[in-house]
């Protein structure tokens, strides 16, 4: 298998059966957390998981030629930080929908909808965790307004959490709850936590 990591022939051979072992070599051993991944292309195409499936079930024998290209992990991080508030209005406008189609729609449906802001909420998590370790954030210091981005992260994985079991215990009226007045008060939360984290970078 050939692979080019930001248009240069790598020389060193990745591990892994699937693309998804092969990235996790390549972002866990020879990235050291300073790069991400922006775009992957399988044999001249660019990778889309639709057409080609989950990364998991491509195996190394589809690949002959592998190309990554990767940005710094601090511009990605910045980048979230200035587009945090839109992001997270976004993910609390969903949530007021989702709650509201629970209670009066077709559970089917809003399931599908529900599925599709949890997946927004984990990447705001999963991208606010690369923004903590990029600037070498301290979420157990407080904020000057007295916050302390350590419990509202923590607030927010144990909601996902009750959201999960709400969902499998096919508790809409609970769920609905939880994402119309919890969620939607703890993203408002992180609203005016972020500008903080923003301005104790340039301090």
């Amino acid at each position: 298998m050939e692979v080019w990591l930001d248009q240069k022939p790598l020389a060193i051979t990745l591990n892994g059966a699937t693309l998804q072992d092969i990235l996790n070599d390549l972002v866990n051993n020879h990235l050291g957390g300073l790069r991400t991944l922006r775009e992957v292309k399988i044999n001249g195409a660019p990778y889309e998981q639709d057409a080609m499936g989950q990364p998991t079930s491509v195996s190394r024998t589809q690949i002959s030629r592998l190309e990554v290209e990767t940005q710094d992990t601090r511009e990605v991080a910045l980048h979230f930080m200035s587009n945090a508030s839109h992001y997270l209005l976004t993910i609390a406008a969903s949530s007021e929908r989702v709650a509201e189609m629970f209670r009066t729609s077709d559970e089917r449906e809003a399931n599908e909808h529900y599925l599709r802001t949890l997946d927004s909420l984990q990447l705001f998590m999963q991208v606010l965790a690369t923004a903590r370790d990029a600037f070498n954030l301290d979420f157990a210091r407080s904020l000057p307004d007295g916050s302390c981005p350590e419990v509202h992260l923590e607030r927010l994985l144990s909601l996902v959490k009750e959201m999960l079991i709400a969902q499998e215990e096919e508790d809409w009226i609970l769920l609905a709850d939880l994402l119309q007045y919890d969620l939607v008060d703890t993203l408002k939360r992180w609203q005016d936590i972020i500008p903080l984290l923003s301005e104790s970078l340039k301090s």
